[in-house]
Order: structure tokens, then sequence, then C-alpha cells
């Protein structure tokens, strides 16, 4: 299972990366996330974790795979078998920045989990998609 979504804002990329890489911060803006908590006191950074509790779902560990900042980073939540993976992805835009929220699954457990969850989490990545151009946009 695959899903994106892909917005652009006037706001400058490194304004954007600023609230995205507050990972912890992220209850404050949307309702996707009841509460971020880092495992160790890594900071975002690849290897770092983080104890990810969001509405109707069991909370689950994610790990930074993937950080390079005022541009992306990637955390996956290991499974039986797979992960699930979401990106965060900045890119330079006319005028602003062009935000892409990737997410998928590898790995047939996480295909068949995924699969099960698929509305919510189709509903969550444009949830937060809507929600962090809006509070890009109050910045």
């Amino acid at each position: 299972m695959q899903t994106v979504e892909r917005f652009i804002t006037a706001v400058h990329r490194q304004v954007v990366w600023q609230i995205i890489a507050d990972v912890q911060r992220w209850p404050s803006w949307t309702s996707t996330v009841v509460e971020i908590k880092p495992l160790d006191n890594t900071g975002l950074r690849v290897g770092a974790r983080y104890r990810v509790t969001q509405p109707r779902l069991c909370p689950v560990v994610y790990e930074v795979t993937e950080c390079t900042p005022d541009e992306a980073f990637t955390w996956i939540q290991r499974v039986p078998g797979g992960m699930m993976i979401a990106s965060h992805r900045l890119l330079p835009h006319k005028g602003g920045t062009a935000v892409e929220l990737p997410f998928s699954s590898e790995g047939l457990f996480a295909h068949i989990v995924s699969m099960a969850l698929s509305r919510l989490i189709r509903e969550y990545v444009a949830t937060e998609a809507g929600c962090l151009k809006r509070r890009c946009e109050l910045m």
C-alpha cells in the first residue's frame, strides 16, 4: 500500500522544516497525533526512536532512517516481516516550498496491516498534510 499527499506553501523551506522536525509538538497542530515521545535524547537524527501514539491505534515505535535537515526525514515502524514507512520531503518551489508526505509499507505482514487500515492511513496522511499547511501559513 502506498499513499502520498502533496501541497505547496509560500513559506520558506527552513520554516517548514522547523515545524516538521519538532516532532514532539505535532499534537499541537495535527489531530492525527496524540503524543510523540523520544526514546532517547538525541534529537531528530538517523537512529533516533520515538514512541508515537495516534487516535484509534496502539502506540508504536518509529525509528528515523533518513534525515537531511531542511530537506527530508523518513522514519519506519518495524513489524514482523516488514515495515511501515513515513517520509516528509521538502522541495524548493517558486516562491515557497513543495511538501510531500508519502506513506508506504514493505513486507507481507506490513501490506496486510496497511490494507486493513488503508482508509484510516489515507485519512491521517491527508489530515496531516492539511494541518501542516495551515500551521505553516500561520508563521
